[in-house]
């Protein structure tokens, strides 16, 4: 990379300038329709949010993390946070739609389909996808599906009915994958194929198990082998995959059901409710009452 390129990081609510009017919250989710808007011929820009784009016309090449990049009509673009893209350069008639989402919004999208995160995960080694023609017809349903969505906003449910939505987004971008998958390299089939069992474990015991060492011992892994290829594959270690997990299973209930902080603590299985507040407010820095007074 250039040393004299000027780096900036760019947060969610920083494309909000450049996005259309629809939008959940300039902190949750944007659409942006025209990227040309956003000039980085000459600079990098760091992304601190997930991005699904999809090119409709025209062509863009630009470089992500320093890797070569084309985009052109029937690709699919999936950035998964903290990236960084620079040199880019359009086609006059370039076109992409694309959908962006803060890493609390996705993470609350994904809650109930951890089994989904392997598949995303081969995104970073392969973010540009060409879309054969069956399933970018299904991409675009999707997109007119969420657009016809955030301009309904007298509708009583209209968070809920998005987050479903871009969960069935996702749903078939992984049904896409799905093929695409079983030509990962062989290297790295180990390492992945520990992550994706590790998930599956994580998606069935939350509610019971926290220790990072149980786990381990179910994959009969050490908890140190464990914890370093979870890290290298995610980028996060076992210990945050298990309380963003279980503070985001806590959030849910806090907000989508009247059961009582006491209640909550038996169903996730916390010696009592003082010990599941303690864990709670550690993590996101507000008590399971504040939280549930904020929503």
């Amino acid at each position: 990379m250039n040393k004299n390129k000027e780096y900036i990081h760019v947060a969610l609510h920083d494309v909000l300038p450049y996005a259309n009017t629809l939008s959940l919250g300039e902190d949750d989710l944007l659409i942006v329709d025209d990227v040309r808007r956003i000039d980085f011929e000459n600079r990098a820009l760091q992304t601190g949010f997930f991005t699904i784009g999809y090119c409709t016309r025209g062509e863009a090449r630009f470089k992500l993390n320093g890797r070569q990049m084309c985009l052109y009509p029937g690709c699919l673009f999936v950035s998964l946070g903290q990236q960084v893209i620079e040199d880019g350069h359009y086609s006059d008639d370039f076109q992409v739609v694309a959908v962006l989402q803060s890493h609390q919004f996705v993470q609350e999208i994904l809650m109930s389909m951890l089994n989904l995160w392997p598949y995303l995960l081969y995104l970073l080694e392969n973010p540009v996808i060409t879309l054969q023609d069956e399933e970018q017809r299904w991409i675009w349903r999707d997109y007119l599906l969420l657009l016809q969505r955030l301009k309904n906003k007298t509708h009583t449910f209209r968070r809920e009915a998005i987050l479903s939505i871009l969960q069935a987004f996702y749903l078939d971008i992984c049904h896409f994958l799905e093929q695409r998958c079983s030509q990962r390299s062989t290297s790295n089939s180990r390492t992945y194929d520990v992550f994706y069992r590790f998930m599956q474990l994580l998606a069935q015991n939350y509610k019971r198990e926290r220790e990072v060492a149980w786990y381990a011992a179910q994959l009969q892994l050490t908890p140190k082998y464990l914890s370093e290829v979870v890290k290298n594959v995610s980028g996060r270690t076992v210990s945050q995959w298990v309380s963003t997990v279980v503070v985001m299973e806590i959030k849910s209930m806090l907000r989508n059901t009247n059961l009582s902080v006491k209640e909550i603590s038996i169903k996730m299985n916390f010696p009592n409710q003082s010990f599941m507040g303690k864990y709670f407010k550690n993590i996101t820095q507000r008590s399971p009452l504040e939280y549930r007074k904020e929503k």
